[in-house]
């Protein structure tokens, strides 16, 4: 099934979000890379997908919490599937933690487009709506205030 995901930059004003179709049969790892391409994000850090009530509330990693020192997130992400996630508990969210220096935060939510079967000749997952332009992950820096 073609699932229609709504991912949030959390905290951006005006609003950021992008709707996304996926394969329920994905991988949370399609996940990382579908919405490092929809906000055109250099794929350069480390990051996690996690599951709480609110942004700051973790109730619990996708995974299981991590080891930092051995953690990969391409081997744990590449085996999890969407559809072993979903439907999350009564009162959950689930969040994407991407660069935990910048600590650029996303809120996934499963819409309540219906599921769809997939269509033949599309390229999944894709951008099906956007919405706000795109966060600038590096913002360039004023020389003038750089100390060196």
């Amino acid at each position: 099934m073609i699932w229609t995901l709504k991912i949030k930059v959390c905290g951006m004003r005006p609003e950021c979000s992008r709707l996304i179709e996926i394969d329920s049969g994905a991988s949370f790892l399609a996940l990382h890379d579908a919405i490092q391409e929809a906000v055109d994000f250099a794929d350069d850090h480390m990051f996690e997908f996690y599951v709480g009530r609110n942004p700051g509330n973790r109730a619990f990693s996708i995974g299981g919490d991590p080891d930092w020192d051995s953690f990969d997130p391409v081997k744990t992400y590449g085996r999890i599937l969407l559809k072993d996630v979903w439907p999350l508990p009564e009162g959950m969210k689930l969040f994407y933690l991407f660069d935990f220096g910048d600590n650029w935060l996303f809120q996934i939510t499963k819409t309540r487009r219906k599921d769809k079967t997939p269509e033949q000749g599309v390229k999944y997952p894709r951008v099906v709506e956007a919405k706000g332009e795109n966060p600038e992950q590096y913002p360039d820096w004023n020389d003038d205030d750089e100390d060196y």
